[in-house]
């Protein structure tokens, strides 16, 4: 009888190919471990009931592989001398490889139920294993089919138990990790019959060919000196940082300083709006090998020689020489225990990683990132470049090149006035100074609307920008207000804070209800952004609504408005920005108990807990997905999706992702449930159509729904 692993391939190949392509994705240390863990990921499959299973389709008893296979993994990694915590990795790995990575309290409770018998198949799958998988002898590092179960089982309890004992707690951590990546993503490309692509690295010729031929303007002496600066830089620190102001081209500078070291480059950003306006700039530097990485994102499929599944499973690796992505996706690649996001770990190894606009991570996060990132420098030999106009003390790299202080450019001055009015009055005051272009941000999307509103009744042009403004629509938006301020049109952008850190547009006035110092700075950095004008003006408000609490302490809390309120001063420059940050930032990390944030993500790592580990820097976001029906296209990715939704085999994880990332580019996100609209079950979303689409306000909620937050 032959085994197979898949209808279409022998067992003993699969074996083959997942061992090998799992030892070729780590470094050499855990080669051994990699192998071992790929090679005998599936031995219980060397069962006539996963046989039966895998040609009839239908449950069968005793049919599940890992925890045998997990056993035999154990085992042979004990007897090629591999220490009993790597051999424990190892079995975790496999017992945990159709699904998300158990930690060690998990592992510990299936031994226990091993130890009491209480699994009735163990046994008997062992049995069939000994008789039917002899051709696995023929491995590099084969399994003992002789071994003796018990003995094993209470081996590995004993072994799961002293793990917890060791030093070097995040090593230990990553080393669990690693050796999941590549066992999972050498699985996924065998089982689909898909190579690892060869890429073509990135070169320092290509970015100086780009920074030369950029055109000039205001900016450009500054930009040149902090390229230069960079060119020169010698760092020699895991985590380093860059801090330049604003429109000073710290973008390019980032490139620089990644590339020189011929590693893999992630480029990390706050946003999915930054996301893709860095994306533009790195994919015209590097031509093809610049991946974009979020939820809306699905790889050109200009190459003829990849299949959608080849496409999906480079995109689900990180398989290229330079990956563009949010904090959110690079950080769960670090701490998570979910199968989908581990499966990349193993390309992050030996990488340079930027993050861009540091400052935009939550204070409270900021001591347990930056804890992470000095322990995974170290961990998975990564070289960390943070950046921001203005880095918060507690994440500031000891060792920052931070060439143009004393030459900032001072292009706006700011003007507070503490006093509270309403959406109305504030759209008032703009109408009633209404001369040139004006960019106006609100801390929340009804405030926003109701400026909006009151703007049309004074018959002035309004640009609206707001998360209920769908991404596709919202791309289109920025673009042609790009082109109306070149031509010099005069109107008002209303919008919320999906402008912040790195919109590139550039407004002679901005208007800023009164939010965090580091937001209000943000907006400031839409104003006189190009230095086209002497000095550009920002006017910061305080506005409420019928609530009792201001919007900025509906959105931000009590705590950080008065932190702000005691920072903030009545009127202030672009050159004092820096130490008014400094003053901020040292109130809130005097103020409020920012260490022991990072106690629980520790105590998971010390104790190898990989299951609970679950970080994120999104508190919370609007739960009930809307999708516009706004053109022809929305309408055909709709039925596209619905039709993926029906496919069968390998095709069809990846034309869902494909028509899901497709959907998402009109879909917006809103926290109250949209109760009057079609709703999809199996597609977890509502169906708006066009009508319900302002075309100012995007999607608008019924009138006893009231957006809250942006």
């Amino acid at each position: 009888m032959s085994f197979r692993s898949h209808p279409d391939k022998l067992l003993i190949d699969h074996l083959r190919e997942v061992g090998e392509g799992a030892e070729n994705l780590v470094p050499s240390d855990l080669k051994t471990a990699s192998y071992i863990a790929g090679s005998h990921h599936d031995l219980g499959k060397y069962t006539a009931q996963f046989q039966t299973h895998l040609k009839t389709g239908k449950a069968v008893r005793c049919s599940s592989h890992a925890s045998i296979s997990a056993l035999f993994a154990f085992n042979t990694a004990i007897e090629n001398n591999l220490d009993p915590l790597t051999s424990v990795l190892v079995m975790t790995a496999v017992k945990s490889h159709h699904g998300r990575l158990q930690g060690l309290t998990s592992i510990s409770k299936w031994l226990d139920t091993l130890r009491y018998q209480e699994d009735t198949c163990i046994r008997e799958q062992y049995e069939q294993v000994r008789r039917n998988g002899t051709e696995t002898r023929s491995l590099k590092f084969p399994p003992n089919l002789d071994m003796d179960l018990d003995q094993v089982i209470e081996r590995a309890r004993r072994a799961v138990r002293d793990a917890r004992l060791r030093d070097n707690a995040w090593r230990n951590y990553f080393l669990g990790t690693l050796i999941f990546s590549s066992l999972i993503d050498a699985d996924k490309h065998s089982a689909s019959g898909n190579e690892f692509t060869e890429t073509t690295p990135l070169h320092l010729e290509e970015v100086y060919r780009f920074h030369d031929n950029l055109p000039g303007n205001k900016m450009k002496d500054l930009r040149d000196a902090l390229f230069e600066a960079v060119r020169k830089w010698d760092a020699r620190g895991e985590v380093v940082g860059i801090i330049s102001p604003t429109g000073t081209g710290k973008t390019l500078a980032g490139i620089l300083a990644a590339v020189r070291d011929g590693r893999r480059v992630i480029y990390s950003l706050p946003f999915i709006s930054i996301v893709e306006q860095t994306f533009d700039v790195a994919s015209t530097i590097f031509p093809d090998r610049v991946l974009k990485f979020h939820h809306m994102a699905y790889p050109d499929e200009d190459d003829e020689n990849k299949s959608p599944e080849d496409l999906l499973l480079m995109v689900e690796s990180w398989d290229y020489p330079m990956v563009v992505t949010t904090f959110e996706s690079l950080l769960s690649t670090f701490l998570s225990y979910k199968n989908v996001n581990l499966k990349r770990l193993h390309s992050l190894y030996g990488s340079v990683v930027i993050l861009d606009e540091v400052q935009a991570i939550p204070a409270h996060k900021w001591y347990v990132v930056k804890e992470a990132l000095d322990e995974i420098s170290k961990a998975l030999d990564i070289h960390f470049i943070l950046m921001s106009a203005t880095v918060p003390r507690l994440l500031t790299p000891r060792e920052v090149i931070d060439p143009l202080k004393g030459r900032e450019p001072n292009r706006v001055r700011v003007g507070f006035e503490n006093r509270i009015i309403s959406p109305e009055e504030l759209a008032q005051e703009l109408a009633e100074n209404f001369e040139g272009s004006v960019m106006v941000e609100l801390n929340t999307i009804s405030s926003a609307e109701r400026v909006a509103d009151e703007l049309v009744k004074y018959r002035i042009p309004v640009e609206f920008l707001s998360t209920h403004v769908t991404p596709h629509d919202r791309k289109l938006r920025i673009d042609r207000m790009k082109e109306r301020l070149r031509r010099g049109d005069t109107f008002v952008l209303v919008t919320t804070q999906v402008v912040e850190a790195g919109v590139d547009l550039d407004f002679p006035m901005v208007y800023r209800d009164l939010g965090p110092l580091d937001s209000i700075i943000q907006a400031a950095g839409r104003c006189n952004r190009n230095f086209n004008l002497e000095m550009g003006e920002v006017r910061v408000k305080r506005v409420k609504r019928e609530s009792d609490r201001t919007d900025f302490s509906l959105v931000y809390g009590k705590f950080t408005e008065d932190v702000t309120l005691r920072v903030i001063r009545e009127k202030f420059e672009e050159k004092d920005f820096r130490g008014m940050l400094d003053q901020y930032y040292g109130e809130l990390e005097r103020t409020r108990d920012l260490v022991h944030q990072s106690e629980d993500v520790k105590e998971i790592v010390k104790m190898l807990d990989y299951d609970k580990m679950s970080f994120s820097l999104i508190e919370e976001e609007p739960k009930y997905s809307v999708l516009i029906l706004e053109n022809e296209e929305a309408e055909r990715n709709l039925e596209e999706l619905r039709r993926a939704m029906n496919v069968k085999g390998y095709e069809r994880r990846a034309l869902i992702k494909k028509w899901r990332a497709k959907v998402e580019e009109y879909t917006v996100k809103v926290w109250e449930e949209p109760k009057d609209l079609e709703y999809d079950d199996r597609l977890n979303l509502y169906i708006s159509p066009k009508e319900k689409y302002h075309r100012i306000k995007g999607f608008v909620m019924g009138e006893d729904q009231e957006s809250l937050l942006w």
